[in-house]
């Protein structure tokens, strides 16, 4: 694999692992508010804005890099 390659693998499987945390904490937040329990529902997706964007930036990364020669 090409040092390209294997940093988009890096940046694939690190965007993946942050979507996966993203996942769980939504499914908890949704458990959350479906126990009438608002403010840990929203207590689980206070992580969101930092998270989406690392994943955001993670994915134009990977864009980035597939674009190179």
């Amino acid at each position: 694999m090409t040092a390209y390659k294997n940093a988009i693998a890096a940046n694939i499987s690190a965007m993946n692992e942050i979507l996966g945390k993203l996942a769980a904490q939504g499914a908890e937040a949704e458990n959350e508010i479906e126990n009438g329990n608002q403010n840990g529902a929203v207590g689980w997706m206070a992580e969101f804005d930092s998270l989406l964007n690392t994943a955001q930036s993670l994915y134009g990364t990977v864009l980035a890099l597939h674009r190179q020669p």
